[in-house]
């Protein structure tokens, strides 16, 4: 399924950056991200590190970071297809483990990790925009298929924790979302400036087992050409 999803996904970006009219815009922006629930996924994949269930982490929701983007955008007026490809960072950011049963001994205790996290969303959908002269609210949404990469590097604790080899190991899986979109476009004639906000429903369609839903935000701003 997420293959297929993909595909799509891919096909619509490349159809849109191949539609050769006046109609077709190229453009960048950058912004902040703010990381939701459990985008991270810090204990879930933790506990498959350790290959034991019965572990419990500190709350690391609310994480700073920025996101970059290359857009390509087609004028239906009123209607817009968008798609686009991000990279999203969220620094390192330490958690606690407050409590686990780890191998070999199968002993509690507790550790401090640092996780990081980065994103490469890949999405395509379209936007409704009021037809105004130059100011021009709009609302969208898009199918988005994330390639994520965290790492946890082990930062103090017990021994049980750090002899199970998991430095800078690399827990990654691709997810499949949507994103719902809001902003304001300014057009300024020879460029048009996009300014607005998603929140990103990352896993949305993924979910599975003990997984949890993934959201985060971003606002920031788009020049298109």
């Amino acid at each position: 399924m997420k293959r297929n999803i993909k595909a799509v996904i891919l096909a619509a970006i490349v159809a849109m950056a191949g539609y050769a009219s006046a109609q077709a815009q190229f453009g960048f922006g950058a912004g902040l991200a703010a990381a939701g629930d459990n985008v991270s996924q810090a204990q879930g994949e933790l506990s498959d590190l350790f290959n034991k269930q019965n572990i419990s982490a500190g709350d690391i929701s609310g994480n700073l970071g920025f996101y970059a983007q290359g857009r390509v955008r087609i004028d239906l007026a009123p209607i817009n297809l968008i798609g686009d490809v991000s990279y999203i960072y969220f620094p390192s950011k330490e958690i606690t483990l407050t409590q686990a049963t780890v191998n070999p001994s199968d002993s509690i205790g507790s550790a401090k990790f640092d996780v990081g996290t980065s994103m490469i969303p890949i999405a395509a959908g379209a936007t409704f925009a009021l037809p105004l002269p130059v100011l021009k609210p709009y609302v969208g949404a898009q199918l988005c298929y994330t390639y994520i990469k965290r790492t946890y590097t082990f930062v103090s604790g017990g021994s049980q924790f750090q002899s199970l080899q998991i430095e800078n190991t690399d827990a990654s899986d691709p997810e499949v979302g949507m994103t719902l979109n809001a902003g304001v476009e300014f057009d300024l004639a020879v460029l048009t400036l996009d300014v607005g906000a998603r929140y990103n429903m990352t896993n949305l369609f993924t979910t599975s087992g003990s997984e949890k839903p993934m959201r985060h935000l971003q606002i920031g701003a788009s020049i298109f050409f």
